[in-house]
């Protein structure tokens, strides 16, 4: 074997070997955008989560007033039907 078809074979080797870097450099290169886009998705679902968090907050609050209001309000329907109730009882009476 010549020295000559020796350092053929080893540049060959060498080629290939640098073809397969660039392919997993390249590979990981994808790999590393992916995550950062993944990243990005993440932050943003974390910020619409915690928006919808405060605003189920506020509309169940909201929701606890109106609550409180509308158990006001069939009191006084109450109280106004009993009202009702005793002046007709005293008029038939």
């Amino acid at each position: 074997m010549s020295d000559s078809s020796e350092l053929e074979r080893a540049e060959v080797r060498l080629r290939a070997a640098l073809d397969a870097l660039e392919t997993a450099v390249n590979r990981r290169l994808a790999e590393i955008a992916a995550i950062t886009s993944m990243k990005a998705e993440v932050h943003a679902l974390a910020e619409d989560r915690a928006y919808m968090a405060a605003d189920l907050d506020r509309s169940m609050a909201r929701a606890s007033v109106l609550e409180e209001a509308n158990r006001q309000a069939i009191g006084r329907i109450d109280g106004a039907m009993d009202t009702v109730r005793a002046v007709l009882t005293r008029k038939a009476g």
